[in-house]
């Protein structure tokens, strides 16, 4: 990574990161020609504090610039970053603290940086100051590294468990690099915007590196801007002659709620032309979701062919396997009946088999678990005694698919593996029929199976769900019925408060932790009256995050069509439409 920060100083002075606080305001711009120098600076004042090679050093991962060149910084001294989550305002505080602790004890870090959102909060670790803003040391020249050396740990999502720390080389990252560019085949001109966290290997991998690795620009957003203004996001992808972006699926089912709602003329100011390729990945795609989203969209050009699905982990850096830009998305019956969408054919680094349940190797078409070897396969996991690889060299991934002429189709995991009367079925077919019901809350849905049971646990997002409790659980279980094939009592469909439902920092739903809430009792169904006051409070805090955005955003929308009434008013004015000089 470190002698392609180098390369960078004789690129074009107009390339480089650009970071938005939202996707209104003028971002920050940081030059590619300034990265050597920035990295050196940071390392500098690092090695002044007693870091040094080997040092190992919690980073939660905020999306700024002090924290993106503490991390490249930490990487040029031979620390070892160890990439979290950072600290969310409104969470409780308790529960981040054990995880920090956790990180302490299982790999003897003792330092943390000292990100932002860490104020105020008291720490397991001894606090690492961050680098003076803009630190430099002009004509830097950064250390060669050796292939096999550690650039950092990345945490798999943790979604059965503990996060298991991933060691990331020099030799796998810039493979998996090569791998990713080598796909989509952007240019140094292209144009790439993530709003993706830099915690997640989606967003540093697949977001932030890969834009540094060939030189071309990346519009960087905070997470919650996202989650603000979905609209924002592809009103910058407009204006700013965007060419790809990396999005979980999540952000499909999100951005179309606002899509259905939007003003016509909002739709119409968008030109998404120059899209070309948007991996999507993270999640089991909603299908209906993203045509949907497509025949909306069509208008303002976006094409049918621009998104890639794509399935990797932390284990692999990030990328296994994607569809290539240009192909329109395929999906075809699984096994279980059910549709599944292709995510093309892995990358030819990578050797890939699946294994039926009982052991044996599948044929062509037949449901079983993945299995990875080669490619950039990381090694084990860090200072873990837990194997990462079996006997013959194979990762064996716990995901859940097929192949058919050659491409992979991934159906789930094998702990949401839901069988009924013999039959296979995953808990994200049951989630996504839920989810179609316009009271039931996007994302915001587990299905578990408790001693044969199928039980759903959903968020509504209106007090008349609740009115109508019997026919709402009514309409869930036809939904069900109709999508997947499957009877629900209505006794067996509960709506719930808010928040109970725990997530990885991927957002990924934790469901052995959800399933043991619910056994011991712990979910607590909702009333009318307390749904209000978690809509009230959740209205509170979107107002409080979000007030400054929305009158920015409005800000934006008055003024364009301000100047566009100016500009077609004094086009009327000059005679033919010429320009006319002086008074």
């Amino acid at each position: 990574m470190l002698d392609i920060i180098q390369r960078l100083e004789s690129v074009d002075p107009r390339r480089g990161l650009y970071l938005y606080e939202d996707f209104v305001g003028p971002p920050e711009f940081v030059p590619y020609r300034e990265f050597a120098s920035r990295v050196a600076g940071a390392a500098e004042h690092f090695r002044a504090r007693g870091v040094a090679q080997g040092t190992r050093v919690v980073l939660p991962f905020e999306t700024s610039s002090s924290v993106i060149f503490a991390f490249l910084g930490l990487m040029e001294l031979g620390a070892v970053p160890l990439s979290v989550k950072p600290y969310i305002l409104s969470t409780p505080k308790g529960p981040y603290r054990d995880f920090l602790a956790r990180i302490r004890e299982r790999y003897g870090a003792s330092l943390v940086l000292d990100a932002p959102s860490l104020s105020g909060l008291e720490l397991p670790l001894e606090r690492l100051p961050l680098p003076p803003a803009g630190a430099k040391v002009a004509g830097a020249k950064l250390r060669e590294v050796a292939p096999g050396e550690l650039a950092f740990v990345q945490f798999s999502s943790g979604s059965t468990s503990f996060p298991k720390g991933v060691p990331i080389t020099q030799e796998n990252l810039a493979a998996n690099l090569r791998m990713i560019t080598r796909h989509d085949g952007r240019t140094t001109g292209d144009r790439v915007t993530s709003w993706l966290p830099l915690y997640h290997d989606m967003g540093l991998i697949g977001g932030l590196l890969t834009c540094i690795a060939v030189g071309n620009d990346l519009l960087l957003s905070q997470p919650a801007s996202f989650l603000m203004d979905p609209m924002g996001w592809l009103e910058l992808i407009s204006s700013e002659r965007v060419m790809g972006s990396v999005i979980p699926n999540f952000a499909i089912d999100y951005a179309l709620k606002t899509l259905k709602s939007a003003d016509a003329d909002d739709l119409k100011r968008l030109d998404l032309s120059r899209v070309r390729s948007i991996y999507l990945g993270s999640e089991p795609i909603n299908i209906p979701n993203l045509e949907q989203f497509l025949d909306i969209l069509a208008p303002c050009g976006l094409r049918r062919d621009v998104f890639m699905p794509c399935y990797g982990m932390a284990e692999t850096v990030l990328m296994v396997a994607s569809v290539p830009p240009g192909q329109t998305v395929r999906v075809i019956t699984a096994p279980n009946g059910q549709p599944a969408i292709s995510v093309g054919r892995p990358l030819t680094e990578f050797e890939v088999r699946l294994r039926t349940e009982d052991g044996r190797l599948c044929g062509e078409g037949e449901l079983g678990e993945i299995e990875l070897r080669g490619g950039s396969l990381a090694p084990s996991y860090y200072q873990d005694d837990r194997p990462l690889r079996g006997d013959e060299g194979f990762y064996a991934t716990g995901d859940l698919g097929f192949q058919k002429a050659g491409e992979l189709f991934i159906t789930g995991r094998i702990n949401d593996r839901i069988k009924v009367n013999g039959q296979s079925f995953f808990s994200a077919d049951f989630e996504q029929a839920v989810e179609r019901l316009a009271f039931i809350r996007p994302g915001r849905t587990a299905v578990i199976q408790v001693k044969g049971r199928l039980v759903v646990l959903a968020e509504v997002n209106h007090p008349s769900a609740l009115e109508r409790l019997e026919d709402s659980r009514k309409q869930v279980c036809q939904s069900v019925l109709e999508t997947v094939g499957v009877t629900l009592p209505p006794q067996d469909v509960l709506f719930i408060r808010y928040g109970q439902l725990q997530k990885t920092s991927s957002g990924k739903l934790q469901r052995r932790s959800i399933t043991e809430a619910y056994e011991q009792g712990r979910i607590r169904t909702v009333t009318p009256m307390e749904l209000r006051a978690d809509l009230l409070q959740m209205r509170a805090q979107r107002i409080v995050l979000g007030s400054v955005m929305v009158a920015r955003q409005r800000g934006r929308r008055w003024m364009a069509s301000g100047k566009a009434a100016l500009s077609a008013g004094l086009q009327r004015l000059r005679p033919g439409g010429q320009r006319q000089d002086g008074p």
